[in-house]
């Protein structure tokens, strides 16, 4: 096992065992001495503990420096924080279209956060183009790795028609989806869609929910 290895082992089995303080300290800088090894992993949680400021000063542009170095590395998460930071403006200036980049990078690696801001931000066309179909096939990836939000806006996009003409049938399968995955809030939207659909698309949307269960045998 490598030094960076090691060193990135026994933060993370620190920074479990902690609520603060000098566990959480002594975490940072084992972290940042992982990071300054190459450790990618290491990288990116160090760069989260400067961005939150646990364990260290708050750094937002040291939290930038830190997740550059991860997402430079291929480390999906670390592509996503970064993303993040270039979105937002936190750290340094913002730059959707590079964000946008990013999160794509990060979305061949799986990552759910950045396939639901990829959804958004290709419905909205904030860091280039709009693109309905585009939105609609990254939320359905990710509702495919088991992510509710990018279920329950598969719900808002077909019930709300956005990019194609409302479809509530196909709305209430992916709220059930995500209300099956842990989003309470999609109770509201069926229960939204129960004064409004026949008994008839109800039968549909339940076979077609039935359907496409994941543990659904062969």
């Amino acid at each position: 096992m490598s030094e960076a290895q090691q060193l990135f082992e026994r933060a993370h089995a620190l920074m479990h065992r902690s609520d603060g303080g000098v566990r959480l300290t002594e975490a940072a800088g084992l972290m940042q001495r992982a990071a300054a090894l190459g450790h990618a992993g290491a990288a990116n949680n160090y760069g989260a503990l400067l961005q939150h400021g646990r364990g260290v000063p708050q750094d937002l542009a040291a939290a930038r420096t830190s997740y550059h170095a991860a997402a430079m590395q291929g480390l999906p998460a670390g592509q996503f924080n970064l993303g993040f930071m270039w979105l937002h403006g936190e750290g340094g200036a913002a730059d959707p279209e590079r964000a946008r980049a990013l999160f794509e990078a990060a979305a061949e690696g799986q990552d759910t956060d950045a396939l639901t801001h990829l959804g958004r931000m290709a419905m909205t066309g904030d860091g280039g183009p709009q693109d309905f179909a585009a939105a609609r096939a990254y939320w359905e990836k990710g509702a495919g790795l088991g992510d509710s939000r990018c279920a329950f806006n598969l719900g808002v996009a077909h019930a709300g028609g956005h990019g194609a003409p409302p479809d509530l049938v196909t709305a209430a399968v992916w709220f059930g989806r995500a209300l099956s995955l842990g989003n309470a809030a999609a109770r509201h939207e069926l229960d939204r869609l129960e004064r409004v659909m026949t008994p008839d698309e109800w039968v549909v949307a339940r076979t077609r929910a039935a359907d496409a269960r994941p543990d659904r045998s062969a």
